[in-house]
């Protein structure tokens, strides 16, 4: 010991002198002639010991500070080892637990070009509040007898890049206790797992290719000066990537606004090795669990990309109402971390949230793009580009309460919650999942609440009056959401839909309708909790589809807050019911718009196109009845009371004829066709009960009734076998643009209860088709005691406006016998009518005894008729017509068809066509004359004797082959040879309702 002591005095002697005898070497700027780093195992996510060496050039220049940025994902957990306090460093009195590396110094003491040796121990060090770690370097050289060199070395993370570590040494002393140092190299090496057994160094996850990079300054020049060594990690296929899913609501209940909490887990380590950096990360909410809309409408702000700032310390200017949530990560620098949660958008990422948060000199700031399904709302984040750092737990927590940010699924089961994540150490994706259970109760009990309202209000109530529709639908909170809505008015509530213009459909997907179809306002509730959103938008009327007479659209523009959605379009199809001629509007809604769950709540419709509804013509009590079908499949119904009034007011003025329009049935034993007719004027109350019981001339044919019948699920799928068909139906009504129409069959829907005595027998099931329009109408059959006529009753018919209603039974035909028999000649005078008992919806009753009207046994009228002027453009005739003479009753009806060569032109019709009652011109209000050529005159009050018609002034002309053939007959040389004209006239009479024909052919003169 004494020869060492007295051989480094002789040293530090000699240095002395040679620091007085030796030329001060050139001034040069300090360099870097090597930098490297070395690992003990390169596998990725090991734990494994590094070491920085660096040698320096022109060394005399004084080192003064050392920064060292380390590979991206080189990291440390200074958190794993037990930490030294500043004042333990400054005494080199740090627990021998803190030691975490060593290093090793060459330097040159007193200006001797010789390289000594100095080693020393890297130490945990307590940090400053504003760093996230600081390490302690304690070099003792020449084994501390000279003195001990104390460093601190402050982290930092790279939070404007890639968040990887710098470590920074300032201030390098360049003398020691009075005695000049010169540093000419230095290399560090920190452990992969401590002394004291604890992790702290780990490799990156990410083999891609890396880089330390070191830089470094001197007292004698400002002007720093860098090196780089190339770093990768190896063995990537072989580090573990197992993360775990989480997912974590406030609410398990039904359609609630709910908070929750998503995010990922991973092991600190895997068999001693860490595992892989999350690369990115595809959060998928379960589909039904949705944004809130409430969340929007309570004063949300979003934030911009510029509020939100750059990556780094760029402060945030982030709205206070654009924070929706928190976020926690655990992170082995940083422990626990905690920030803020911002909603945001930029060109073209309609939707981001922004990641926030700082902690000892960190900051983090993460973008996430969320994308919502249109068409189920279902909620998509994709955070990538994320940085090499690790976390045992990563949290996004949104806020709850009645404008939480999300909502709760609409139904009862289960749902699952995913998250694609990929690692950086291979870039296969790995798909971890979360199932929670969601109920009513939330415990797991499923009772859905479906109580559905519906009030509707009219203006007025008159019967068959019109008014202002008030129409408000709602489902309770706490009940399922809608996926199908069915609004069925009051019988006999009706619109006039061809009285209105029709938005045509391409138009009204397109948000488009013409102002002049609409028919009024509309005001939407919609979203889960106390507090839904209101929207407002208008109603047009469209054209219908093959099962709808038309549609209601609902065009509602979608802006909640600073969310602007654009508009809404729902087409409600307006129909009929089968059975009961009801109006129905239903609608299916979709599950969400543009990803936002709709939810509705409440519908509030007003309609006040004047002229457009029409009351019924029934006084009785009657509901609005309102169906809701759940997105579960769940129902619930509501009933809302509604009353025409005044209706003994209307008139009910039916009239019934029957008849065989066939002119080859007439004698008796044969099976003809039977027609019956009921008209009625489109003002009247509607009908309620009919009951015809057929005249004795025609006997019932038990065969033809009792045969092959349509069964109920034939009926509902309108789909009767042809051997079931006896007949055929048509219908007038001055709501529609075309007549109802379709066939009649003998049905197997039960035997009617027998509350009158007679022979019960099957039901007749007529059935009216038109343009989205199907009516089944059920009328029972049963054969009297008297004389075994067979009697029709239809019960219940539908308070639907009709003119008229024609129902033919077929005659005879090839392999079916018809439903009656004459039993003697159909001209004959001496049976009885038919008779007849109809009962109008509002009370009225009306008996009368139709009479049998055959074809083969019709007069005509007399009718007299003479033409001139064929050959000019403005021909004469004159028409007298006077009834039958064996027919005593006057003409309520003449119809006259312009003859075939000549042609009609009803705009000529108020100067050219004159008609005469009785002598007396009458109304133009009582006939009219059509391009077809038929000119129907209506006579008033008791009939008419005599009606006379003068055609003049061009109201009816020659047709070019007419007027050719009329100029050669004048021509000629006997100079008037007549052009021959066929013309019918149609007569009705008015007690009798007996209808003839006569056809004559007039001489019409050139």
């Amino acid at each position: 010991m004494a020869r060492t002591t007295r051989a480094l005095i002789a040293t530090l002697v000699l240095g002395a002198l040679m620091c007085v005898a030796l030329p001060a070497r050139p001034a040069h700027a300090i360099g870097l002639s090597n930098v490297s780093l070395t690992s003990d195992d390169y596998s990725a996510g090991v734990h494994s010991n590094f070491t920085l060496s660096v040698a320096f050039s022109n060394a005399s220049k004084d080192l003064k500070d050392v920064t060292v940025n380390l590979p991206t994902g080189l990291l440390g957990n200074p958190r794993a080892v037990p930490q030294c306090t500043e004042a333990q460093l400054n005494a080199d009195a740090c627990p021998a637990a803190s030691e975490v590396g060593t290093t090793s110094v060459m330097a040159q003491a007193l200006g001797l070009p010789l390289d000594v040796p100095s080693a020393g121990t890297v130490y945990n060090v307590v940090p400053p509040s504003n760093r996230p770690a600081r390490l302690g370097i304690v070099v003792r050289p020449i084994g501390g007898l000279l003195g001990k060199i104390v460093l601190p070395v402050d982290i930092d993370v790279r939070d404007d890049s890639d968040y990887g570590l710098v470590n920074i040494i300032k201030n390098i002393p360049n003398t020691l206790n009075g005695i000049p140092l010169t540093i000419t190299s230095m290399s560090l090496t920190l452990d992969g797992r401590t002394p004291s057994g604890a992790f702290f160094i780990v490799n990156p996850t990410s083999c891609a290719a890396n880089s330390v990079s070191v830089t470094i300054d001197s007292y004698a020049s400002s002007k720093p000066v860098t090196g780089k060594a190339p770093y990768r990690a190896t063995n990537c296929e072989s580090d573990p990537y197992p993360p775990q899913q989480v997912f974590d609501m406030d609410s398990y209940g039904i359609d609630q606004p709910s908070g929750a909490t998503i995010g990922l887990t991973l092991p600190e380590n895997v068999n001693d090795r860490a595992p892989s950096h999350s690369s990115k990360a595809v959060v998928r909410l379960p589909t039904g669990i949705g944004f809130n809309p409430a969340l929007a409408d309570g004063g949300l702000e979003l934030c911009s990309p510029a509020q939100f700032g750059k990556q780094g310390d760029d402060p945030i200017k982030c709205p206070a109402k654009s924070q929706v949530g928190t976020v926690t990560f655990d992170n082995p620098l940083l422990g626990v971390v905690s920030g803020k949660v911002f909603f945001g958008r930029s060109p073209g990422h309609p939707y981001q949230i922004y990641f926030f948060a700082q902690k000892q000199g960190v900051t983090v700031k993460l973008v996430g793009n969320i994308t919502l399904d249109d068409d189920t709302g279902q909620i998509t984040t994709v955070l990538d580009d994320l940085p090499q750092v690790p976390y045992t737990r990563f949290l996004l927590t949104f806020f709850g309460g009645p404008r939480g940010a999300l909502t709760t699924p609409p139904a009862c089961g289960d749902y699952t919650a995913s998250t694609v994540a990929t690692p950086f150490s291979t870039g296969r994706s790995v798909t971890t999942s979360l199932t929670r259970s969601f109920s009513d109760d939330g415990q797991g009990n499923c009772a859905p609440k479906e109580q559905p309202t519906v009030a509707g209000k009219m203006s007025s109530t008159k019967a068959m009056g019109s008014g202002t529709l008030t129409l408000d639908a709602q489902r309770p909170d706490g009940s399922r959401r809608p996926k199908k809505l069915d609004v069925t008015m009051p019988a006999g509530l009706v619109g006039k839909v061809y009285d209105v213009p029709m938005c045509a459909t391409a138009k009204a997907q397109a948000a488009a309708c013409p102002a002049n179809t609409e028919i009024g306002d509309v005001t939407a509730s919609a979203g889960s909790g106390p507090l839904p959103v209101t929207l407002k938008g208008k109603l047009y009327l469209g054209t219908g589809t093959s099962t709808s007479v038309a549609r209601l659209w609902v065009v509602l523009p979608v802006k909640v807050g600073p969310i602007d959605l654009g508009t809404l379009v729902l087409p409600n199809y307006l129909t009929l019911g089968r059975y009961d001629g009801r109006v129905h509007v239903t609608s299916t809604l979709p599950d969400a718009f543009k990803g936002f769950p709709l939810g509705l709540r409440r519908l509030l419709l007003t309609i006040d196109r004047k002229g457009f509804l029409q009351n019924p013509s029934g006084c009785d009590a009657r509901t609005f009845d309102f169906t809701v079908t759940g997105v579960d499949g769940t129902q619930g119904t509501g009933k809302g009371p509604f009353q025409a009034s005044a209706c003994s007011s209307l008139d009910f003025r039916p009239s019934i004829k029957t008849s065989v329009e066939d002119p080859s049935y007439k004698v008796a034993g044969t099976q003809p066709p039977f027609r019956t007719l009921i008209e009625k004027p489109a003002s009247d109350a509607a009908l309620s009960d009919v009951t015809l019981l057929v005249s004795a001339a025609l006997q019932a044919n038990p065969n033809a009734l009792s045969g092959t019948s349509c069964g109920p699920d034939q009926l509902a799928r309108f789909a009767c076998p042809p051997a079931a068909r006896i007949g055929s139906a048509v219908a007038v009504s001055p709501l529609l643009k075309d007549k109802l129409s379709g066939p009649v069959y003998i049905s197997d829907i039960g035997t009617p209860a027998p509350d009158d005595e007679g022979v019960e027998l099957p039901y007749v099931t007529v059935f009216l088709k038109g343009e989205g329009i199907l009516l089944q109408l059920n009328g029972e059959l049963r054969l009297s005691p008297n004389a075994g006529r067979l009697e029709a009753h239809f019960r219940g018919l539908p308070d639907v406006p009709l003119t008229s209603f024609q129902l033919d039974f077929l005659g005879k035909r090839s392999g079916a016998e018809g439903p009656f028999t004459s039993i003697s000649d159909l001209c004959a005078s001496s049976f009885a009518p038919s008779d007849s008992t109809v009962f109008g919806q509002n009370g009225r009753r009306v008996t009368q005894q139709p009479l049998i009207d055959a074809a083969a046994c019709r007069t005509g009228a007399l009718v007299r008729a003479d033409a001139s002027g064929l050959a000019t453009s403005k021909p004469k005739m004159g028409i007298d017509v006077t009834p039958d003479p064996s027919d005593q009753h006057p003409l309520r009806r003449v119809t006259i068809q312009v003859p075939k060569g000549m042609k009609a032109r009803p705009d000529r019709a108020r100067k050219g066509v004159h008609v005469r009652v009785d002598g007396k011109l009458l109304s133009r209000k009582r006939w009219t004359f059509s391009k077809s050529g038929k000119l129907v005159i209506r006579a008033a009050g008791i009939g008419a004797r005599r009606v006379r018609v003068a055609f003049t002034q061009g109201a009816v002309v020659p047709t070019d082959a007419t007027r050719r053939v009329a100029k050669q007959k004048m021509s000629d040389l006997s100079g008037a040879s007549p052009v021959k004209l066929k013309l019918s006239v149609y007569t009705t009479a008015v007690k009798t309702g007996k209808r003839g024909k006569t056809t004559l052919v007039v001489q019409g003169r050139p």
